[in-house]
């Protein structure tokens, strides 16, 4: 079990210490004696309007945008992140520190052990933020140069692409769009996040990002993006349809529901802030 500070830097809110990466059994292609997994870059769907969009995003903060991907990549990223072995369980204490754990390690634990840790850590969460889910935090082992599996270095050259950020720009129209940071997710039964605004000044994010990677995924088994008002009502909630892209302006009130034991498989997404240069 590593824990340690989160590290403020201008391409990545908190770097955790990853499990070394392990090759996916995907083809391969061979060269210079070396074997590299290929990975088809993922597109954009050839039919998004993002400058129609632009209105409606712009009177609410927030837009959940349908088949944003083409088919065929949204189902190969799905493939990626059920296949990976880079998964790490996240859980917040407080500012500056959560607590890694990384998969093998837990597994070594009988399910009461496992339980009674995940709680004894919860319970000592010093501020209002507490979640848990599993991650891959992609750009922060890019950033500490720790080993990464070329699938999901392919995810972080896509999300930080010509197309990805050019579509961002003409959605929001805001001319500051420069780089995104990207993390793998996978919520499990009993996983969630609470209230938070996702708001750090020093890190100049601009719009927080979910591409959801879960092909069937019905309300009543949680994990719903939840957007709170001032009252703490859930103002509007997006359930993570597949291959569908949420976006909303930082800061902005939110959480994600607990996912319920009645859920038929993880709550798969691709994550993270889109920032200004600094």
């Amino acid at each position: 079990m590593h824990v340690r500070p989160a590290v403020e830097n201008s391409r990545s809110s908190l770097v955790i210490q990853l499990a070394p990466s392990e090759a996916l059994r995907l083809p391969t292609l061979a060269f210079q004696g070396l074997s590299v997994t290929r990975l088809i870059p993922p597109r954009l769907s050839s039919t998004l309007q993002p400058e129609a969009y632009r209105s409606a995003f712009k009177g609410h903060r927030r837009l959940h945008i349908p088949s944003i991907l083409e088919p065929a990549s949204a189902t190969e990223l799905h493939t990626e992140l059920v296949g990976t072995a880079d998964w790490t369980r996240s859980i917040h204490l407080g500012p500056g520190k959560d607590v890694d754990i990384r998969m093998d390690e837990l597994n070594s634990l009988s399910a009461q052990e496992r339980a009674e840790l995940e709680r004894s850590l919860l319970a000592s969460n010093s501020d209002g933020l507490s979640y848990i889910f599993d991650t891959v935090r992609i750009t922060g082992a890019l950033i500490d140069g720790r080993p990464l599996a070329e699938p999901m270095r392919a995810i972080h050259d896509f999300v930080n692409g010509r197309d990805f950020l050019d579509f961002m720009t003409r959605l929001t129209g805001d001319g500051r769009v420069a780089f995104a940071d990207v993390m793998a997710t996978r919520y499990m039964p009993g996983h969630y996040a609470t209230a938070h605004a996702d708001e750090l000044p020093d890190q100049r994010r601009l719009y927080a990002y979910v591409l959801n990677l879960t092909p069937h995924w019905r309300a009543d088994w949680g994990g719903v993006l939840m957007f709170l008002d001032d009252d703490g009502h859930v103002a509007e909630g997006y359930v993570p349809k597949f291959n569908a892209l949420n976006v909303f302006a930082v800061p902005q009130t939110h959480a994600v529901s607990a996912v319920s034991r009645l859920a038929r498989a993880p709550r798969l997404s691709i994550t993270g802030w889109i920032h200004a240069a600094d």
